[in-house]
């Protein structure tokens, strides 16, 4: 790999959890401590296989990610940091259950430099966490919110999720209805779907009659959308939602083309125009670092137009659109067939030199997306 001067994100993905969510698509295996140590090592392998890129860069942004990335040690996590000797004040995010964190911990990680944290909550119905398996209560997770806004990281982001099974607009409301009085700055909403290599897919003929229709879905998503905006939580893109200057600043980097390294098995990469990804395997990453063989095991080099198609398409999740003129010159000539895909959709707002997606494009984004690329 070529060095460059330009800003990048760091994500490491830790695969451990204590549960496996029968939803969760992401690459996780059951947590034993002595895990803890192997991830260090190799991690630290692989920051030493990449530190020339790592040093002619600039670190914008750390997350961790999985997983349950709180199930590490805090002397483990210190020590992915010091490795990486990150500048003071960017934006570093772990993710945390409810179920997983101590006061100890949370105060460690402020001490650390951590400064955001994004918090798995799904609902605030104890009926539906128990049919997504989650193992902490609705009072557990406002009681994580409160203990992490008092040990003072105030940057807490919440993951909330409809369409889950059984749900209905009035218990859906009454979890909009929790957020009016909790210490967090920004709202990712996903709607339920049956990914592969989940027990819900392969479940999927039985679950999906109790999954919400497309009606019922489409008054879902508007009440989130009108309930949060009212609590000062702006859409800026498909599925996030802040409050003002709380926008996640890592996620943007994805949606506008910044290139970021990814660390720990499974994880993706995109850097110089190639996308790849490591093993997706925890031993078989480890051994590869150990041994100085290849850690990755897909990569992908797209080719114009292919490439600008294709942010362009990640580029237009963000709410405020594109300026064309800007986006030609960060990242390369739009094609014509698609400048002329994008005036005949029916998603888009065209208005001199910007695009966005419509009201109908926010619903139907990945209708638009197959178009494009």
């Amino acid at each position: 790999m070529a060095i460059t001067g330009k800003n990048l994100s760091l994500y490491f993905h830790v695969p451990f959890c204590s549960s496996i969510c029968p939803y969760c698509h992401f690459y996780k295996i059951f947590y034993k401590p002595e895990m803890g140590i192997k991830y260090l090592q190799a991690v630290k392998n692989h920051i030493d296989r990449v530190k020339s890129i790592l040093k002619n860069s600039n670190i914008v942004s750390i997350y961790f990610g999985g997983g349950t990335p709180s199930l590490l040690e805090v002397e483990i996590v210190e020590k992915i940091l010091k490795l990486i000797n990150p500048p003071q004040k960017i934006e570093i995010t772990i993710e945390i259950n409810p179920e997983d964190y101590s006061i100890d911990k949370i105060k460690a990680y402020k001490q650390l430099g951590i400064n955001r944290v994004s918090l798995g909550i799904q609902s605030f119905d104890d009926r539906l966490l128990k049919i997504l398996k989650r193992k902490h209560s609705a009072k557990k997770a406002k009681d994580a919110i409160l203990d992490i806004y008092r040990c003072g990281i105030e940057n807490i982001s919440i993951d909330l999720m409809y369409d889950i099974l059984h749900q209905d607009l009035a218990s859906f409301k009454k979890t909009i209805d929790e957020i009016k009085n909790l210490k967090i700055t920004h709202i990712s909403l996903y709607n339920l779907t049956f990914e592969k290599e989940t027990l819900f897919y392969k479940n999927r003929k039985t679950l999906k009659k109790f999954v919400p229709d497309e009606k019922e879905s489409l008054k879902l998503l508007n009440e989130a959308v009108l309930e949060f905006e009212k609590l000062g939580f702006k859409r800026y893109e498909i599925s996030a939602f802040a409050k003002k200057g709380f926008e996640s600043f890592h996620n943007v980097g994805y949606w506008k083309a910044r290139s970021f390294l990814g660390f720990g098995p499974s994880a993706f990469s995109y850097f110089e125009n190639k996308r790849f990804r490591n093993i997706k395997n925890f031993q078989k990453y480890v051994d590869a670092l150990a041994l100085k063989k290849t850690y990755i095991n897909f990569e992908e080099f797209l080719k114009y137009p292919d490439n600008i198609n294709e942010l362009l398409a990640i580029n237009l999740r963000l709410v405020d659109g594109i300026d064309i003129l800007e986006f030609e010159k960060e990242i390369g000539k739009i094609p014509k067939k698609t400048i002329k895909i994008l005036k005949n959709s029916e998603f888009i707002n065209f208005h001199k030199n910007r695009i966005k997606l419509n009201k109908k494009g926010l619903l139907f984004y990945d209708t638009l997306a197959s178009d494009i690329i």
